[in-house]
């Protein structure tokens, strides 16, 4: 894909699921797996609550286009984020695939801190927002392959990226922005099941020239 066609935001709605600890101990009795070409755990199913596309169709104020329920699309699935213990791993800065989608996040865990949330990133040396495009390794007097894998090179490196936008952990809060914005877990929580970080993510195909928060 050479063009980005979304608009940039962030919207946050607190108390998304009417019964979010139901939802939490699904998560927690879901089975896990980590694939052998991405990491981070998720589930081996997604879980769509009756009505789900209508409402997020509602709150995001955009047609909904491709609603995936195969898990390797990862529309509904589960995942974990531990600081410590044999699962840890670092937050890394990306993007979601295909680009012009909606990634929606749901916090599930009670009682984190705030800084379990989500933040969005500029890369320092490229001045990068979005994923890298021919134009930008143009501008960077690199391949485009070479611009990718310096970005995932800095993908683990804070020094290496300015945070532009920082959207706080809050139990039962859904987080949603478009899947190609460089972002990451601002960081994640706890070493278990028990005290770790779980949330839902559903990757949606939206069209775009029915988004209500147009210039």
């Amino acid at each position: 894909m050479n063009k980005l066609l979304y608009s940039r935001f962030v919207i946050v709605k607190d108390d998304f699921y009417p019964d979010p600890y139901k939802v939490y101990l699904t998560a927690k009795n879901a089975e896990y797996y980590e694939p052998e070409w991405v990491t981070g755990f998720r589930s081996r199913n997604v879980y769509h609550e009756s009505g789900m596309k209508k409402k997020l169709e509602r709150i995001l104020g955009i047609k909904i286009t491709r609603w995936d329920t195969d898990p390797v699309e990862e529309n509904g699935v589960f995942y974990q984020g531990f600081s410590k213990g044999k699962k840890k791993e670092i937050p890394g800065v990306h993007s979601d695939e295909p680009y012009n989608d909606i990634t929606v996040l749901i916090y599930l865990t009670p009682g984190l801190p705030y800084d379990c949330g989500t933040s969005l990133w500029q890369h320092k040396e490229s001045g990068l927002i979005n994923p890298p495009m021919p134009a930008d390794a143009r501008r960077m007097k690199m391949s485009l392959a070479d611009l990718r894998e310096q970005l995932e090179i800095d993908s683990k490196m804070r020094s290496r990226w300015h945070e532009i936008d920082r959207i706080g952990y809050r139990y039962n809060r859904m987080v949603a922005y478009p899947s190609g914005v460089l972002h990451s877990a601002t960081n994640h929580y706890g070493e278990n099941m028990e005290n770790g970080r779980l949330y839902q993510t559903f990757r949606i195909g939206v069209d775009w020239d029915t988004l209500k928060m147009k210039d």
